[in-house]
């Protein structure tokens, strides 16, 4: 918040889509400007609406809504892989994730069973990549879904059909 003119509060109340979520008391030294600063970090994707309150003993005045749009903190999007060219049922599945927010846990699911899961370390922006041994699999079509999770959320990847003759 910056005031940049007018009497100072000694009170700043910032809201989050209407609810409070930091108070701050301030110095009043009017008529010099006046600034309040909160750091948010963690928020998932979404729509986040911020307005807040300067208050001083004369009343109450509202700044302007201030809209942030969050839309890249879940991980970015996984693309699975396999090496299973001779069909046999011994195989790796790997999973790239090559732009976007990384994820800190990767799970591979064969046929909707968990089969896998891999913590992973998280330096955004580089490039994520986790593998899995499969081995001893019965002819047929077996379906694979990579997950990555952050503490945002979490994004599957496509389905991968991998076949065992």
């Amino acid at each position: 918040m910056n005031m940049w003119w007018g009497a100072n509060g000694t009170q700043y109340e910032l809201y989050e889509n209407g609810v409070p979520i930091d108070v701050t008391t301030l110095k009043d030294a009017s008529p010099a400007a006046q600034q309040a600063t909160i750091e948010l970090t963690g928020k998932p994707n979404g729509t986040y609406v911020y307005t807040c309150e300067l208050t001083n003993a004369f009343g109450s005045a509202a700044c302007d809504p201030h809209t942030v749009v969050v839309s890249d903190a879940n991980p970015g999007k996984p693309a699975l892989a396999n090496d299973n060219w001779d069909r046999d049922g011994t195989y790796k599945v790997t999973m790239n994730m090559w732009w976007g927010t990384n994820g800190t846990t990767y799970k591979l699911y064969e046929n909707g069973q968990l089969i896998d899961e891999l913590a992973l370390s998280g330096h955004t922006p580089d490039a994520q990549t986790a593998s899995t041994d499969v081995s001893g699999r019965a002819p047929g079509v077996y379906q694979y879904r990579a997950e990555l999770i952050n503490a945002a959320g979490k994004t599957d990847s496509p389905v991968m059909d991998v076949t065992v003759e």
